[in-house]
């Protein structure tokens, strides 16, 4: 098998999935390595530990979410210049990413230090989990820079059709990143602050793996650290995509905000069986989300190559190959969401109860997720965030804001909670289909007529 998928040329469907598997697998991996955070909290550091970790959550996603739009636009910028064969477009964006993906990952450290404590307080965290929260964060957010880093670096060797790449530095700072959690933990005790450490320490890893495998790599694709810069052009394309890219997704994290702070006023219990139970929809959720990142890849290198009537094979392939993983493991992980949330919180049937709610509510319904994400994915390939981003804020931050604040208070019940977000993403959907076809004609028209395939 080619190192790198040929994007243009074949089968889609085959390529998709080939192309796929391997970002399956990181997220899988990158899911158990998290579960195995969880697992050892609340195994050696008790449920109170656990909500702690669990109830920054939303907020650290939230924040992950919009700065990671950066990787979006990386994925973009590059998956264009390959698809037109332009080497020198792709030396200056991998250089300008790396370096940007530099700052703003600082930027992101320095933010999240000052602002911890304020938002745990706006977010109601319970008192009694409230300073391990706090430390958490202030840990976490040591390791942006390093996180920033290897996103663009992943991105980019995505875009040229290496997804393997990734998979390989996952595992090896996954299997760190446990270890270390059961030597700070188990242990040494750290408790809370252990999890975060061995975070941060992986994170750090993980960037040096990427960027030196970059650094390695054959011209035009080799990254030298002495022609960093920063081109006004170049950002500005990156960021014209991934800014709205990252408001369209922290849409997703800042809609749990709301919800996040609900559950907090049910007490820590709700807190550690929401935080236990985020543990099996992760594996769907990152399982449809591979599905549309390979989507958006496909796309940008098509309409790099002018070859549009690709893209809506790449778009029906990639939407059914989400929507059998939505249905397939939505129906497992509803069937076995007792045993697995047991796991975390062996001796607190009211914590399991709490994260069965919750999951029956979302997991049963995940493959309408998938319909949502490979829309996106695809208008996402073409340069359009925009639309999108807003279409999010109204759909998912609008309506379960309202959902929280409205219906929750008459029906308290993990269950009734998160059913808001099977009807978000529908309403979603709806509005989706709408700007679809037009914002593709303009796309194309700003683009010029394709090429013969």
């Amino acid at each position: 098998m080619k190192k790198n998928i040929d994007m243009l040329h074949g089968g889609v469907a085959g390529s998709l999935v080939r192309f796929a598997i391997p970002l399956v697998l990181t997220g899988w991996l990158q899911m158990l390595f998290n579960s195995a955070d969880s697992l050892v909290v609340g195994r050696f550091a008790g449920a109170n530990a656990l909500g702690a970790v669990g109830a920054t959550f939303p907020f650290v996603m939230l924040v992950i979410s919009f700065f990671g739009g950066l990787a979006a636009g990386v994925t973009v910028c590059a998956s264009n210049d390959v698809g037109a064969a332009d080497h020198e477009s792709f030396r200056e964006t991998l250089h300008v990413s790396v370096l940007l993906a530099v700052i703003v990952g600082c930027f992101v450290t320095l933010l999240g230090e000052s602002i911890a404590r304020p938002v745990l307080r706006m977010m109601n965290a319970p008192e009694d989990i409230i300073d391990g929260s706090t430390i958490y964060l202030r840990i976490f957010f040591l390791c942006m820079p390093a996180q920033m880093v290897y996103n663009t670096c992943a991105s980019v060797m995505r875009a040229r059709g290496d997804s393997r790449k990734p998979l390989f530095f996952l595992a090896i700072s996954g299997v760190a990143n446990v270890l270390m959690n059961i030597i700070f933990v188990a242990v040494f005790h750290w408790n809370v602050v252990g999890v975060a450490v061995a975070t941060a320490i992986t994170q750090y890893l993980s960037a040096f793996l990427a960027v030196t495998a970059l650094m390695r790599e054959e011209e035009p694709w080799r990254l030298n650290l002495r022609k960093l810069c920063l081109r006004k052009d170049k950002i500005a394309r990156i960021l014209k995509i991934g800014v709205p890219a990252g408001l369209q997704v922290s849409m997703l994290a800042a809609s749990d905000i709301p919800l996040q702070t609900a559950v907090n006023s049910l007490g820590s219990l709700a807190v550690s069986g929401n935080a236990a139970a985020t543990n099996i929809e992760g594996i769907v959720f990152s399982t449809i989300e591979s599905v549309v990142q390979a989507c958006t890849v496909f796309t940008g290198q098509c309409v790099g190559a002018r070859m549009f009537d690709r893209t809506k094979k790449v778009l029906v392939s990639s939407m059914g190959i989400a929507l059998a993983c939505g249905v397939i493991l939505g129906v497992v992980a509803f069937l076995l969401r007792y045993r697995i949330i047991s796991m975390f919180l062996p001796d607190n049937t009211e914590a399991v109860a709490y994260g069965a709610d919750r999951a029956a509510a979302v997991v049963s319904f995940l493959f309408v997720y998938s319909v949502m994400g490979t829309l996106n994915g695809s208008l996402r390939g073409y340069g359009i965030s925009l639309t999108p981003a807003l279409i999010n804020i109204v759909a998912l931050f609008g309506f379960r804001f309202s959902w929280a604040k409205f219906y929750f208070p008459h029906h308290q019940s993990l269950f009734h909670l998160y059913i808001s977000y099977p009807l978000a993403w529908s309403i979603a959907i709806i509005l989706l289909l709408i700007i679809y076809r037009p914002s593709l004609r303009r796309a194309k028209e700003k683009l010029g007529a394709p090429q013969q395939q």
